[in-house]
């Protein structure tokens, strides 16, 4: 009979649970690649219409291509474990990319302005930090 202890079979659980969002985000960012493939495709000339897809369509393939990235990083990070302080960056990043996504979705007027302008705060923010950390690694 094999003796283990509560801790380690605590311990394990978790890293079984976290072994989920690894797979989970890659599939989330390869999904994303391919909408943003599409979209750019679509705007090749020489592609017949008949290949090339609607305003519409266009809009909910931009969205979604950045909501998937959004969350396939967020995933990722759920299975990297980094520090917290990384972790609410990144997090922070990540939701933006969703953000963005539902701005795309959204009419115009306040509301939408109100999001883009919240997302153009973030990405300024999350660089803020990248070259902060870029000149103290110096």
């Amino acid at each position: 009979m094999q003796n283990v202890s509560p801790e380690r079979d605590k311990n394990e659980s978790l890293a079984a649970k976290r072994n989920w969002a690894a797979p989970l985000a890659r599939s989330a960012m390869i999904l994303a690649l391919l909408f943003a493939a599409v979209l750019l495709v679509s705007n090749i000339p020489a592609i017949p219409s008949a290949v090339g897809i609607s305003a519409p369509v266009h809009t909910y393939f931009g969205s979604a291509a950045l909501a998937l990235a959004g969350i396939g990083y967020a995933l990722l990070q759920i299975a990297l474990r980094p520090s917290r302080q990384t972790l609410l960056k990144r997090l922070l990043l990540a939701a933006t990319f969703v953000a963005w996504a539902v701005d795309q979705l959204l009419p115009a007027g306040p509301i939408a302005v109100l999001v883009g302008d919240a997302v153009i705060a973030a990405y300024v923010l999350d660089l803020f930090w990248i070259t902060q950390e870029q000149r103290e690694a110096r």
